[in-house]
């Protein structure tokens, strides 16, 4: 028997824990394997069980898909207002966004916390709907607790507006 409602595509947090804090000389890795973080690896597993899918947005990056490569360490965070100096520019994750050709009448799922609500709206230009169903719990702890029982439970989060 299938997940019900199967959504196509899945957007998760990268993380700032990372393979090479415990492999340092490790090489480039595929982005499926680089953040090592709970909060992501949960997300990661809720993706590969929930969506046909995922992307994982890195402030260093942009969207990256599972078999992208991830060249070396960073420590690059988004904030509350979105992008940075230092992280990817506004303008690139626009052109990454387009690139993808995501249906805009589609429902994307991001996991992740509420600074990703602004960011994605500007990278979309209010053109896509995202839907956010971490938002509103009170922790990363609590967020973790939710996902873990959406993946043991077999069933998808629902939105928590």
């Amino acid at each position: 028997m299938g997940i019900p409602n199967k959504t196509k595509l899945i957007i998760i947090a990268s993380g700032k824990p990372k393979i090479w804090d415990k492999f340092p000389d490790l090489g480039p890795v595929k982005a499926s394997e680089a953040y090592t973080g709970t909060f992501h690896c949960l997300s990661k597993t809720y993706a590969e069980k929930f969506a046909d899918s995922y992307l994982i947005l890195s402030p260093k990056y942009g969207f990256l898909r599972p078999d992208d490569l991830v060249a070396e360490p960073y420590d690059v965070r988004f904030t509350m207002k979105g992008t940075s100096e230092a992280t990817i520019q506004l303008e690139e994750l626009k052109r990454m966004w387009r690139g993808l050709q995501i249906n805009p009448t589609e429902l994307v799922p991001m996991l992740g916390g509420e600074k990703f609500r602004g960011l994605l709206s500007s990278i979309t230009d209010n053109k896509q709907t995202f839907d956010f169903p971490l938002t509103g719990f009170s922790g990363i702890g609590v967020m973790q607790q939710k996902l873990k029982q959406a993946i043991e439970s077999g069933i998808p989060l629902n939105s928590a507006k």
